[in-house]
């Protein structure tokens, strides 16, 4: 029988070496496999005109066969064989893999390791198979490059040889696609819980965009509720621990072809196909899931999660809009009571095109020093003068109208918009105490900080450099922190305020009795004010409830030495209550509403040559 190097001519080096050279380059450049195998399959079947190639390559998970790379074989021969699993008689190349090591078929009409393949292998021509098993440097099995022949027919030590180059090809190409697959699976993977993370979603984002056949999706952010209790009690490693597991519920709860990402912290992302049913069965699912308890250190740990979900047509709506849509129906799911989820309907979608907007109108302003300030009078109860003031942010009015406060400052919260907002308000306030002379003489200005401000690194170096800028004293300054925002008494919250007291501010306590506040909180941090959030003032004189709770905040700051200043006064009768308990400050309508900063001072001068009450 003649040798394939006898039939054709023996094979010039320089054509190998070409052949090789070419693959080489594909490896080098990161081709995809399947273009590399594809190339070594036709260089090989260029070679031996007679012979049909094929390269399959083993997946270690499924621990089967998967098509590789093909060269003159049809699709239906390729699809057939893909999803092989090994054994001791499947075909060549199935037997190749599970023996690891060479397998001939002369004849495979009579060959027993064909004996369930015989009719397949007729189908497409096929009377003898060589089969190679493609071996790894550490020994591990890569996959298998089959030969396959229309005649019976026996390889020589040359053509062995021969087939062995290639097979040698295919070993490289293979091996270094699993590098840079292992490489590109850390770059994309989370490596705490094994899913996706910022770059694989971005990558998959990207990827539906582009394709055009690409049907709507739904995107769900998923966030653990109070896990920040559970990382601080249980300590981080433990914390981690229900992280692993919060994943690999996640990742139980997502169908075939869902994309699972940790975005961050205890939030999660899962995009689904759009499809309404399986959706909410899906979602069911994951928020019954979380009621089996997570064990942490031996304890069992309760956990739920909120959900908000959105339909995204990633041909109509870009993805950030859509992951913000997202986001407002999670905190939706939060406001109602967590554990559940929500979906953002239409009506939803209005009110966050709207804040959408609201923070588009707030940041030009800000570029454009277009945020002006309020002033509002505070009164000391005793004398009815005028010591002070609050300053206020306010927007130009827009062509849709006013924007007030309490729409805009909750946006600038959410929006990262609050940083520059502050510093915009302060330095009015320092501009505004440097040039108005002695007109607020011994007058301290009040301005709002946000605890998001409190913890930006170098806030308070920031804040100095403000007042030093205009000339003013630190101590003309009283920062406002809102008590409703309070959850950080031993961080970097408290020592930036720490950091200011040092520096010469004064701190105020604002909406007293709306948060987290305690006795231990008032002893820990160096307030000088206590501010009584209005709704307590609002109910002073009509019963019992109000008083109570205005004489309860009033001995808390007596006993920690600060000064209290009631808001939202509004009528004689609540000023004259507050004074007579012992309040010493009081701001509100019933003395004068925020004014343009030109009017305040008027007033205030009005007011210091005419006290009244």
């Amino acid at each position: 029988m003649k040798s394939v190097a006898q039939a054709l001519g023996r094979l010039a080096p320089e054509q190998l070496l070409a052949a090789q050279q070419q693959v080489l380059e594909q490896v080098a450049r990161a081709a995809p496999l399947f273009e590399t195998l594809t190339a070594i399959s036709r260089y090989s079947e260029a070679s031996i005109p007679t012979m049909m190639a094929s390269i399959l390559v083993f997946d270690e998970a499924t621990q089967s066969l998967r098509k590789g790379g093909y060269g003159c074989l049809p699709a239906t021969f390729a699809a057939a064989v893909d999803g092989m699993v090994p054994g001791p008689a499947t075909g060549s190349c199935g037997t190749a893999a599970f023996r690891r090591e060479r397998v001939i078929s002369e004849d495979v009409r009579v060959d027993p390791l064909w004996g369930a393949f015989r009719e397949f292998a007729a189908s497409y021509g096929i009377q003898s198979a060589w089969s190679s098993p493609i071996l790894g440097a550490d020994g591990r099995l890569l996959g298998v490059f089959g030969m396959y022949y229309g005649d019976c027919r026996a390889p020589t030590t040359e053509d062995l040889s021969f087939v062995d180059h290639f097979v040698h090809l295919a070993a490289v190409a293979i091996e270094r696609h699993r590098v840079d697959a292992d490489r590109d699976h850390q770059f994309t993977h989370d490596s705490l819980t094994g899913l996706g993370n910022r770059r694989k979603l971005e990558r998959e984002v990207a990827r539906l965009a582009a394709d055009p056949t690409t049907t709507p999706r739904c995107i769900a952010i998923v966030d653990l509720d109070h896990f920040k209790m559970h990382n601080e009690n249980l300590g981080h490693r433990a914390a981690d621990l229900l992280l692993q597991d919060v994943g690999a519920r996640i990742s139980e709860a997502a169908g075939l072809g869902d994309l699972p990402i940790r975005f961050g912290g205890d939030q999660f992302v899962l995009i689904t196909p759009a499809n309404n049913e399986a959706m909410h069965a899906r979602f069911s699912r994951l928020i019954t899931s979380f009621e089996r308890p997570f064990i942490a250190d031996g304890l069992p740990i309760r956990l739920s999660v909120s959900a908000g979900i959105v339909e995204w047509n990633p041909h109509a709506t870009d993805f950030e809009t859509a992951l913000y849509q997202a986001e407002q129906a999670c905190i939706a799911a939060k406001q109602r009571g967590r554990d559940r989820w929500v979906a953002f309907s239409a009506e939803d979608r209005q009110l966050a095109d709207e804040r959408r907007r609201v923070a588009r109108v707030l940041a030009d302003a800000i570029t454009a020093h277009k945020v002006f300030t309020h002033v509002q009078p505070i009164i000391d109860l005793a004398t009815g003068a005028p010591v002070g003031f609050e300053m206020l942010a306010r927007l130009a009015d827009t062509p849709s109208g006013v924007i007030m406060p309490s729409v805009f400052i909750p946006i600038a919260e959410e929006s990262s918009l609050i940083d520059s907002l502050g510093m915009s308000v302060l330095r009015s306030t320092c501009q505004l105490l440097a040039s108005s002379g002695s007109q607020l003489d011994g007058m301290t200005a009040n301005v709002n900080v946000s605890l998001r401000q409190l913890m930006r690194d170098g806030f308070p170096k920031a804040a100095a450099a403000a007042a030093a800028e205009h000339g003013v004293a630190p101590s003309r300054l009283c920062l406002e922190i809102t008590e409703s925002q309070w959850l950080d008494s031993d961080g970097p919250a408290r020592n930036a305020l720490l950091e200011l007291k040092e520096i010469g501010f004064r701190l105020a306590l604002d909406d007293f009795g709306t948060g987290y506040a305690s006795l231990r909180l008032l002893q820990s941090v160096p307030f000088d004010v206590v501010k009584i959030d209005r709704s307590f003032t609002q109910c002073l004189g009509d019963n019992g409830a109000g008083t109570a709770l205005c004489e309860a905040a009033l001995r808390m700051a007596a006993a920690c030495g600060m000064r209290v200043t009631a808001e939202g006064v509004e009528t004689q009768e609540q000023a004259d209550l507050l004074r007579v308990m012992g309040c010493q400050q009081g701001q509100g309508y019933w003395w004068s509403r925020p004014l343009p900063s030109a009017d305040a001072i008027k007033w205030i001068e009005q007011r210091q040559a005419q006290p009244a009450f």
